[in-house]
């Protein structure tokens, strides 16, 4: 976690800027923010209490408000202070405020806890909830028109709809993906980050297979990964190294397991350094003792494929032209296989993702997104239990005003450990 913001508050209040003036094009007078990666964006608070409710109020006119549980006030005075901050109590006496602290948050002297659920009377809401709606309110939008990330992973129907009953004169609209679509294009002293990102990736890729081999348990290769990845000054990552065996090949989100890497095995490589939040995935498919006769074939297919696929990157180009090309590299040499996508954007991101909450936005077959410099896809290339055999290779590029620039930079060759 960040101990200090990682952007100057110019960079932060251009980037609120921005989002007013498209609540302001949209018609909205605020709009609701849940994402923890939207509000590590806007504001910069990196913490892990975003487990529970926390809320940005962004108001197309006037300064944010930052809503969360009453026990992190510690984190946001020291990680947000020119950010306005309401806690609200949850039941624990931790939600005081200390001795020569600030005042406690509103209704905290009450503590009141969470309702169980079925017992409370239909117009108890939680304390959250209601503490959202006095802000709101105190912010004179208790009869606007609000834009609401209804889509966010961390945010349950149950309080939206608490929300929305306790605010009946507000319009609601649905705003999800409306910061995520600002988020998407990263500016300078963001790709700093995600260059430092693809240092760490690099290393932890090439401690992982430098740790393989015959006899070597896979718990082993993941503490050796995790090890360098701390080491090299990344942080956790929004989602594990994906390390795979030939019996859990096809498990697209599985990861190590209780197992002993043996002759002939597979081992699927694929993790994310992360630095400030900001992520560059790759990955790397290892054969144990000796590789087939089509590995070689395989492999130098799918390094072609991701080539076409990045030469094809540049401003102004659409995603699904990127997709034609990788596709139209197997198609020339006779594979017949096809992915719902050849990569996807990423950035900042927390757990359970590094891409973001939700489907990523990716290089889709057919899809017209532009490209535009500034932008960072996780670019795919594999042909897992393809007719031809296996192959996975992929890396974090960046679309720069000419082109595209590959950031993380292991060797693509065919591996083979013993």
């Amino acid at each position: 976690m960040s101990a200090t913001p990682p952007f100057s508050d110019a960079e932060f209040r251009e980037r609120r800027d921005r989002v007013r003036a498209a609540l302001s094009e949209r018609g909205l007078d605020a709009i609701l923010i849940t994402s923890p990666e939207n509000i590590y964006y806007l504001v910069g608070l990196d913490h892990m209490g975003y487990f529970a409710y926390q809320m940005l109020v962004l108001p197309a006119k006037g300064e944010p408000v930052l809503i969360t549980r009453a026990m992190e006030h510690a984190v946001v005075r020291d990680q947000v202070p020119g950010i306005h901050h309401v806690g609200y109590p949850d039941g624990s006496a931790a939600d005081r405020a200390p001795a020569g602290g600030p005042p406690p948050a509103k209704g905290a002297e009450t503590l009141e806890p969470w309702p169980a659920p079925g017992r409370a009377a239909v117009d108890e809401a939680p304390p959250s909830v209601r503490c959202t709606c006095d802000v709101v309110s105190e912010l004179g939008l208790a009869e606007g028109v609000l834009g609401m990330e209804k889509s966010g992973s961390f945010f349950p129907a149950a309080l939206a709809e608490g929300i929305q009953a306790g605010l009946p004169g507000a319009v609601f609209h649905e705003a999800s993906g409306l910061v995520d679509g600002f988020r998407i294009r990263q500016s300078p002293a963001e790709l700093a980050c995600t260059r430092e990102a693809a240092r760490v990736s690099d290393a932890m890729m090439l401690t992982a297979i430098a740790s393989a081999g015959l006899g070597v348990h896979k718990r082993d290769v993941m503490g050796a990964t995790y090890n360098e990845m701390c080491r090299r000054g990344g942080t956790y990552p929004g989602f594990v190294p994906l390390v795979r065996a030939t019996t859990t090949l096809d498990h697209e989100h599985g990861t190590w397991q209780d197992y002993v890497l043996g002759d002939g095995d597979l081992l699927f490589l694929e993790m994310a350094g992360c630095v400030r939040r900001y992520h560059a995935p790759m990955g790397r498919l290892v054969f144990l003792g000796d590789a087939p006769d089509e590995a070689v074939r395989a492999n130098d297919i799918c390094r072609e494929a991701a080539h076409a696929a990045a030469d094809t990157i540049r401003p102004e180009v659409q995603a699904g032209d990127v997709y034609a090309a990788w596709q139209g590299v197997l198609d020339r040499h006779g594979v017949d296989y096809r992915r719902h996508h050849c990569g996807y954007s990423v950035g900042i991101g927390y757990p359970p993702s590094w891409s973001g909450s939700g489907v990523p936005v990716g290089l889709r077959a057919g899809s017209e997104m532009r490209l535009e410099a500034g932008m960072v896809f996780h670019l795919m290339s594999w042909l897992l239990r393809s007719p031809l055999g296996d192959a996975f290779l992929s890396d974090t590029v960046v679309v720069t005003e000419d082109g595209c620039e590959f950031l993380t930079t292991v060797p693509a060759d065919l591996t083979v450990r013993r």
